[in-house]
């Protein structure tokens, strides 16, 4: 029987010739220290979605097999919980001439194409590994059903798409891109964050069709040619004619730096928090939580586990970090530059 939800994440483990910088962690892709952030934060991402989403089918994308972390081998921990493990080779991947960050983003790409010709589930979301789940995924899928098989999260409300480009590429240039490929001809596309897909079987078809035909243009640079993720999901919803802001009311793009925080009352309500500030800290501090005792399993063991909202608000600095959370942040920002 066909599951109703798949829940999904990746990871691309860059090796030297194909490395460019990663920004939130201050160093190039291909570091060991910084991949191991990102399979702690995988982790952690399936341990949250377990514990709230156990009917669900979750699958796992990545170019290489789960290593051993911190003395935890991941591959025999997922395998554990139940999430399968899909080894996928990337070849939607940008040139390091042609950015200098993110430039194996277009891997959800190849990710789709598997999903399209493969039926895992009615309805799948692909999400970024450094989210956690707050609650079930139910009422995304009713959402998602009545606003005709996609969820969209417009980021035009926020700070960092208020003025020029986002990662060398603003709404206007996304414009003339959907025009010139048969698109409604509008003065700007919005913005729609990569951080989340969220469509049915059907839909998910649609979108791996139409990547298809952009990838040479876009894989070319040509002009006005998305340059991330989330450039290009903006381009399909825009072609695909998609409602968008149909995500909005249960994912957000939460910061807790220093100089930038957003985080607020209502994000208690979401089903999903974003946090990609907290890759280095709250995600590291959970997964230690969480791997405590491999035995245990999320679905199960959830509050053992740590998988609680008072855990993840503690952990993640929500409302406001602690005293503690705020010595133990600000220490290793002093020793980050220290070490530069």
């Amino acid at each position: 029987m066909t599951a109703q939800l798949a829940i999904c994440t990746w990871f691309v483990a860059d090796d030297k010739a194909n490395a460019t910088f990663s920004p939130q962690l201050g160093k190039l892709s291909d570091a060991p220290d910084v991949q191991a952030v990102y399979w702690r934060c995988i982790t952690v991402f399936y341990a949250s979605s377990l514990a709230v989403n156990p009917a669900a089918r979750h699958v796992f994308f990545s170019n290489v097999r789960p290593p051993r972390i911190d003395g935890i081998e991941l591959a025999e921990l997922f395998a554990h919980w139940g999430v399968e493990v899909i080894p996928l080779p990337i070849n939607w991947r940008l040139s390091p001439d042609a950015v200098s960050a993110w430039a194996n983003q277009f891997y959800i790409f190849e990710i789709l194409g598997y999903l399209a010709a493969n039926h895992l589930a009615e309805r799948v979301m692909v999400l970024d590994n450094d989210v956690i789940w707050l609650k079930p995924a139910d009422a995304m899928c009713a959402a998602m059903d009545a606003a005709g098989g996609t969820l969209t999260y417009l980021l035009d409300d926020h700070p960092e798409a208020q003025d020029g480009p986002i990662n060398g590429l603003d709404g206007d240039g996304m414009a003339r891109f959907v025009a010139r490929h048969g698109g409604p001809v509008e003065a700007r596309t919005p913005y729609c964050g990569g951080e989340i897909y969220a469509a049915s079987q059907a839909m998910t078809e649609r979108f791996a069709a139409r990547a298809t035909q952009l990838w040479p243009e876009i894989r070319d640079q040509a002009a006005d040619a998305p340059r991330e993720d989330g450039h290009m999901l903006s381009v399909l919803f825009a072609l695909e004619r998609c409602p968008i802001g149909t995500a909005n009311g249960f994912i957000r793009r939460l910061w807790t730096t220093f100089h930038y925080h957003n985080l607020a009352p209502a994000d208690r309500d979401l089903t999903i928090w974003h946090l990609p500030a907290e890759k280095k800290t709250g995600f590291c501090d959970l997964f230690a939580k969480v791997t405590a005792d491999p035995g245990l399993h999320p679905s199960q063991d959830a509050a053992r586990m740590g998988l609680t909202f008072k855990s993840y608000a503690r952990l993640m600095g929500w409302p406001r970090r602690s005293l503690r959370k705020l010595l133990r942040d600000g220490a290793l920002k002093v020793a980050e530059k220290l070490h530069k």
